[in-house]
């Protein structure tokens, strides 16, 4: 090896190093910036302030989502946002909530995609309609369109070279009750995102997503239990004496019921063995809502 390749290879090497060093150094900055604006929002004391640190706050991850490196960072500092990576590294989701003075929430999402040939960076901003449809558990949303939730986890599964993504998720809706969300992200013939597909088999027919609603005054849980294969959450009915979708009144009966995915779809199973595994809820989802109930 000669001395001037030597020389050159010394120079690349220290400039590599030099340049991910500065790379890490802006996502520590980030992170920080991240976890200050979330946690503002989920603590001020009115709506002009929270609105006014979201505003920042989508302001810093659109320039994170097109940062060199940002796909790949796994922000591990930043647990009051939800940041999630597909499986099979298709996406990573950035994902928030903000809560209203009137009981309702806001919720706001991002899908970052890299192109490894191309080595580019690009992302969809997702647009929550929940309160503007009905029947949305048999609604399939395009063009960003989306129903708002905060998400814990996702989980990749294939049938016939057609890839699907569930997401589990949680609403804090309003007032008088609190929903649990399974929703199913697919990508259409020009890999744009579609939310929504007839994937999932309940008693009472096919859903696109499945929601359960229930009393603000208890809590439920909902999560994928990988060994097993199943989405497991609460058994939902009514206290005595409410009627049926009344669901302000509806509160675990102490069973669980769980989905598992057999030939394409995912498939109610009833009173499944409960589970007591604490990893299995997402841990920042988890982080969100303690800070959202001390309000």
């Amino acid at each position: 090896m000669n001395k001037n390749f030597k020389y050159l290879l010394f120079v690349f090497l220290s400039w590599t190093c030099l340049s991910q060093a500065q790379n890490e150094g802006d996502f520590i900055f980030f992170e920080s910036r991240l976890q200050t604006l979330a946690n503002k929002i989920l603590t001020a004391n009115s709506d002009s302030l929270k609105d006014e640190a979201n505003k920042l706050l989508i302001e810093d991850v659109e320039e994170i989502l097109l940062l060199n490196g940002s796909f790949h960072y796994n922000f591990e500092n930043v647990d009051n946002i939800s940041i999630l990576s597909a499986p099979d590294k298709k996406f990573k989701l950035f994902n928030w909530v903000v809560p209203k003075e009137d009981g309702s929430f806001e919720y706001y999402a991002y899908l970052q995609f890299y192109k490894k040939r191309k080595k580019e960076l690009y992302f969809f901003k997702l647009s929550d309609i929940s309160s503007l449809v009905e029947d949305e558990q048999y609604k399939v949303f395009i063009n960003g369109d989306w129903y708002g939730a905060l998400y814990s986890d996702v989980i990749h599964t294939k049938f016939e070279s057609k890839d699907y993504y569930t997401f589990l998720g949680w609403d804090g809706n309003n007032k008088s009750t609190t929903k649990r969300i399974v929703d199913i992200l697919h990508f259409d013939e020009n890999e744009e995102p579609v939310f929504g597909a007839p994937i999932i088999k309940m008693n009472d027919g096919t859903r696109y997503r499945m929601i359960l609603e229930y009393s603000k005054k208890t809590s439920t849980n909902m999560a994928y239990n990988q060994d097993d294969d199943y989405i497991i959450f609460d058994h939902l009915e009514p206290l005595e004496g409410a009627k049926k979708g009344m669901y302000e009144f509806y509160i675990p009966s102490l069973s669980y019921d769980g989905l598992t995915f057999k030939n394409g779809k995912w498939r109610l199973v009833e009173d499944i063995p409960a589970f007591n595994n604490k990893n299995q809820d997402g841990k920042q989802a988890k982080i969100i809502q303690r800070g959202l109930n001390a309000q």
